[in-house]
Parts: structure tokens; sequence; C-alpha cells
């Protein structure tokens, strides 16, 4: 038989060249409409972050203008009552900026309105799951979320017996810690989400920082910029808004532990009690150009006892002496740490072109067990904390039930729905 033309050959490989070429083209034009897509898509976010910088910044420049403007006829005033006096690195200021007693007095206060808010909403439902009468049952999911705010070293120490007021104590501490605290600036201070503003700000600061500036002359510029944003009557409805949010949704969370309470009336009363006074206290302290911050304890806290304020288990919470010299005392060399209840409020202190290390104002708060003697912690076989942890696990909670012969109350356990991006 003979052998095929060497054309014929030559043609089918030259076709077979060309359909992959074409394809390879295709595939290339898809990728290629693809990324002009994604291209488009982003040049329009830009374009719509770009005008609500500018509006932020046309906002801010109004608000300066203001401030410069009330702050220039409040001179004009007290300018021939001024005693002559030294230049110093802070420009005059209608702002009262909050003081280190002020602080420490405030935070002191919202640490004593949790203190009493637990006592008198948690004890309650604690005394019917030691007589056998807690009937409801939260869902995993609520459980879960409960939980999941729980510090690590309080996750060991669930059948600890009387320590369900310490952990919800520290649960709305954290809470607190992490929506009001931790952040930048405590309210969203621009209508998109939240934070365009607040990192515009970090980032300017911090090239300010970069130039021939004194530091304080950064934190002033940044004090003064966020009094004027939040004198902004739109700044007023959005932190009014921002905290309705906040409070429905604490109440969410705490309701699983309070059912004998309606949704408006657990609302009210955590936005009385905790929320305003957290809120108002977040708000002068992030003003302030010194930096005041809230700092949980250390991972080795159970080795620095001293440290810390340490409230007694043992004793029905009565503050442990930390000893002379800061030699820690024999009560705290025979107690063990428990766990984490409150963070310390500390302060850097601007002055000049330096700032201060780190000065304690409020001692972190810590609870531990024993003191005078050795002995064993006494633990329960439910705890109202443990029963949480256990729906949160998927598994019933153990000896919880009502006792048969017990009459069980009528209450209502209320659900609430979390909202995400908390």
């Amino acid at each position: 038989m003979a052998p095929a033309h060497p054309e014929t050959s030559r043609k089918q490989d030259d076709k077979s060249k060309l359909e992959d070429e074409v394809r390879l083209r295709q595939f290339t034009e898809e990728v290629l409409d693809s990324r002009q897509e994604e291209l488009e898509l982003q040049e329009k976010e830009n374009t719509a972050l770009s005008k609500q910088l500018e509006s932020l910044q046309q906002e801010l420049k109004e608000a300066q203008a203001q401030l410069a403007q009330v702050r220039s006829q409040s001179s004009k005033k007290d300018k021939a009552a001024e005693e002559p006096k030294r230049p110093t690195s802070r420009p005059s200021s209608l702002r009262k900026d909050i003081t280190e007693a002020e602080a420490r007095e405030a935070y002191g206060s919202l640490c004593e309105n949790i203190q009493r808010w637990v006592e008198h909403r948690i004890r309650p439902v604690i005394d019917d799951l030691a007589s056998g009468h807690y009937r409801c049952q939260p869902t995993p999911a609520q459980s879960t979320r409960f939980v999941s705010l729980m510090r690590e070293p309080a996750t060991s120490c669930l059948n600890v017996w009387h320590s369900d007021e310490y952990h919800f104590r520290a649960l709305i501490m954290q809470y607190l810690w992490l929506v009001f605290f931790a952040k930048s600036f405590y309210c969203p201070l621009d209508d998109g989400d939240g934070e365009t503003a607040a990192a515009w700000i970090d980032e300017l600061e911090n090239a300010i920082s970069k130039l021939p500036r004194d530091i304080s002359h950064c934190r002033e510029w940044r004090a003064e910029t966020l009094t004027a944003l939040t004198s902004q009557t739109s700044f007023k409805s959005r932190r009014a808004q921002y905290l309705n949010l906040i409070t429905e949704d604490l109440a969410s969370l705490i309701s699983v532990v309070v059912p004998y309470l309606t949704a408006a009336e657990l609302q009210s009363s955590l936005r009385t009690n905790i929320i305003d006074p957290a809120v108002d206290l977040a708000h002068r302290l992030q003003l302030s150009p010194n930096i005041f911050t809230l700092r949980w304890p250390a991972r080795t806290a159970r080795t620095k006892l001293d440290t810390y304020e340490c409230i007694n288990l043992a004793n029905d919470g009565a503050v442990l002496s930390s000893g002379d010299a800061g030699k820690p005392s024999d009560a705290l060399k025979n107690a063990s740490y428990l766990f984490d209840v409150a963070p310390g409020l500390f302060v850097e202190t601007v002055g000049g072109a330096k700032k201060s290390a780190a000065k304690i104002i409020c001692r972190p708060t810590v609870l531990v067990y024993g003191g005078e003697k050795d002995g064993d912690i006494p633990q329960k076989a439910m705890t109202l904390t443990r029963l949480l942890w256990d729906y949160a696990n998927g598994s019933k909670a153990r000896s919880h039930g009502p006792s048969r012969n017990g009459s069980p109350k009528s209450k209502t356990l209320i659900l609430r729905r979390h909202r995400s991006k908390l």
C-alpha cells in the first residue's frame, strides 16, 4: 500500500495548529473580558469611595472652620483676663479633656454598675437552677454565641461553685471591650461601613507623625478632628442608631440567662445601667490627646497576682491585699488564680516630643480562690455557665432539669436573633 502523500499530512498539521490557536485566542479573550469587568467594578468602587472621602473632607473643613471661629471669639473675650503664660506645645482649646482622676472614677463606676446589674438580674436565675426550677432550653446557636465571648482561662472553671456571677460580669466586660474600647473610635464616623473615616484619620495621623512634628501635635490634631466630627448633627443621629443596635444585640446575648424580662425591659435596663455609661466613657477617653487603653491581664496572670486586683471567691468576693514593698501577701501566695473578670485602665501621657510609659489607673481584676489556707476549689455538678457550655457543644446539660416535686415557675425565654456585623 502506498504511503500518504506528505502534502496531505502537512495540511492536517496546519489545520490542527490553526484550531489550537483559535481556541487559545478565544480563551485569552474570555480572560481579558473577565479581567476588564473586574477592573470596571473596582473602578466604580474607587469612585464611590473617593466621593465619600471628598464629602467627609468637606464636612471636616467646615467643622474645623466653625471650631476655629468659636475659639477665636472665646479667645478675644478672655484675652484681657489672661495672665502672661509661657508658650506650650498644646494650643488653647474649648475641649475639656478627661483627667486621670475622672477616668478612674468613671471606669470604677461602670464596673460597679455591671456588678450590681448581674447580682440583681442573674442571681434569681441561678437560684432557680439550684432549686430545679430552671426550665429554659437555649438553642445551640444562642449558647454558642454566649460562650464564644468567654476568655480562655474561664473555660476551665465552668463547674466552680458560685462562679456564675463572675463569669457573666467578665462576659459583659468582654463584649463592651470589643464593641467600644478595642476600636480606634467606638462609633461609626460615616454612613458607609463605619470604618472609612476612622481609618482615614488613623492613616493621616500616622503620616503626620512621620513629619518633623512632636507627638503632642499629632494627638492634638486627632483630638480636634474627632471633636469637630462628633459635634455634627449627622454624627449624633448616627451614634443614636448605633447605640440602639448595640443595645438590641447585647440584650439578645443576655436574654438566654434572664428569661423573665421582656425584650423592651431588658434593653431599657441594659441601656441605662451599662451601655450609656460605657459609651460616655469611651467617647471621652478616645477624644483625649493622652492615650487611654483597656487591657486584659496577660497569659501569665497566675504568676503575677500581686499586680492585679484579686477578688476572693472563697470570701464572697472580698479583695485580697497585694502586700507591701512590691511583695505578694501570704494570702496571695496561697491563692489559686481562676479567670479574668475585667480589664485594667491604663494611660500614656503625651507631652512635647514624647509620651510616657503606660501607667496603671485601675488594675485589671481577676478571680482567685483561697488566701489563708489551702484546699480544693469547690465544684458543682451543674452551673448556669456549664449548662450554656453543654448546649453550645450540642449535648444536653446534666442534672439541670426541674425537680419532679418542685412547682415550676411560669417564665418565658426571650430569643432574639444576633445581628451580624457586631
